[in-house]
């Protein structure tokens, strides 16, 4: 048990050094051992013994039996995923935010840290180009902010009928509603749409550009069968970075749309969100000022360690379509000023995962943060060009962000699927693998900026080798 007095404090020194020593471990994204090899090694790890045995006994046997053998976001043959390595600030805080262990869910748990929360909020709603009036809630992933988005929309749909959905559930004119993305959008649209009692076929994909970008032309006329056939949009969900492409839906044109139909505007910027931080970037996010809710990801381009995500809603009042009181923790009693964020949020207990991200915005700044980014945006253009030069190799669509998506003309899904899984059993690059449009690919997707052109010549390499050795 962690206490906070002097001694606490020092046994807690002393072990998070013993911990920091586990972490050491050979290079590499991750190691050779192949998944049976691995399920057997773990196997002898023993959860719970009759007798506890010594902190530094069990953190070298984690050492030696996990973080071993686990991936390395840091290394730069570790490109399948928006998988980050983490910035400094935001490791040291996350020990003292699992030492104080406030909860999020009632004012009277975490007083200091709800404020600290609204505040993030509030600068992340002013940065948007919100008005004063947004404000936000911190979630545990763009999935979980997705869904909180659409289920605020839900609400606000069924509002306008006059109906509370949370009291009395769905009304009949619901088997009309739908909600619209493009064919890139993630698939937590039709995820929440299923929990919602809307099901997934609610949701109606328009077609994207050579790009992968929403085409608004499709748009519109996707919105004409629909009012043709009776149904009625509820939501138009925009994505700022698609998941494998990277792409920027043309976020102005959208919320023109959405206006015109009196349908929630959200935009998923779960990946792309970050692109505020940075003057040369941010010009491409034109229009998601006009949001009524946004997504944004810190444990993506914010380099945070997993749980770190956002809703920002452009007015918070929109909260109120969510909550339901409690007895016991959000009375509607309260003292003025006392905000209990359960009323905003789908979970009751939450951690102080906004600590990490004030740390690390204090410590970098934001001109630091945008310079970092814009470094990624670069690498993976010049992957772009390094792939396009090669015989070998061809883009799949035009580089737009930080991802660059590639095939190999004359080689099979199967090839593709082989260098893969070569490669990531072997222990040399943790490579992405996709399907864009029915065509297989592989993908690199730059998360460390510590990276550099070498690396991305090197990593060419790899996967060509892998090309000729089995094709």
């Amino acid at each position: 048990m962690v206490t906070i007095d002097e001694h606490g404090l020092q046994v807690l020194a002393r072990a998070a050094v013993e911990a920091i020593e586990s972490l050491r471990r050979p290079a590499g994204p991750r190691s050779d051992l192949s998944p049976i090899a691995l399920h057997q090694l773990i196997a002898t790890l023993e959860i719970c013994p009759d007798d506890g045995v010594g902190l530094p006994d069990v953190l070298r046997d984690l050492g030696s039996l996990v973080w071993a053998h686990s991936v390395v976001p840091s290394d730069p043959a570790c490109v399948a995923h928006l998988h980050p390595p983490v910035l400094v600030p935001a490791v040291v805080t996350e020990l003292a935010i699992a030492a104080s262990n406030q909860s999020m869910d009632s004012w009277d748990q975490s007083p200091a840290a709800t404020e600290v929360e609204l505040r993030l909020m509030a600068w992340l709603a002013s940065l948007l180009g919100m008005p004063e009036t947004g404000s936000g809630i911190m979630t545990s992933g763009g999935t979980a902010s997705n869904v909180l988005a659409i289920t605020l929309a839900r609400s606000w749909a069924a509002a306008k009928l006059g109906v509370d959905v949370l009291k009395s559930g769905l009304p009949p004119e619901a088997s009309s509603w739908r909600i619209i993305c493009s064919d890139q959008a993630h698939f937590s649209v039709q995820r929440a749409s299923a929990q919602l009692g809307l099901g997934r076929d609610a949701v109606v994909a328009v077609a994207t550009d050579s790009s992968g970008s929403m085409d608004v032309a499709a748009l519109d006329e996707t919105l004409s069968r629909l009012l043709r056939d009776g149904g009625v949009p509820i939501a138009i969900v925009a994505t700022a970075g698609t998941t494998d492409l990277g792409v920027i839906d043309p976020l102005g044109e959208i919320a023109v749309r959405a206006s015109r139909h009196d349908a929630w505007f959200h935009v998923d910027a779960a990946v792309a969100g970050a692109f505020m931080l940075s003057d040369r970037l941010r010009p491409s996010l034109a229009g998601i000022e006009l949001a009524d809710s946004v997504t944004i990801d810190f444990h993506k381009l914010w380099w945070q360690p997993f749980n770190a995500s956002a809703l920002v809603v452009r007015d918070v009042d929109r909260f109120d379509l969510l909550r339901v009181r409690s007895n016991y923790l959000d009375r509607g009693d309260e003292l003025e000023g006392m905000v209990n964020l359960v009323g905003r949020s789908l979970d009751t207990s939450r951690r102080f995962d906004a600590a990490k991200v004030v740390a690390t915005l204090q410590t970098l700044g934001r001109h630091a943060l945008g310079e970092m980014l814009e470094y990624l945006v670069d690498l993976a253009h010049y992957a772009g060009m390094v792939v396009e030069a090669h015989p070998q190799l061809e883009l799949v669509a035009p580089t737009a962000s930080i991802t660059c998506v590639f095939d190999a003309p004359g080689a099979s899904v199967d090839d593709l699927r082989n260098v893969q899984q070569r490669l990531l059993a072997k222990g040399e690059m943790v490579l992405g693998r996709t399907e864009i449009k029915g065509r297989a690919a592989l993908k690199f997707t730059f998360m460390n900026p510590l990276s550099t052109k070498d690396d991305v010549k090197r990593l060419v390499g790899m996967v060509v080798d892998e090309l000729n050795a089995i094709c």
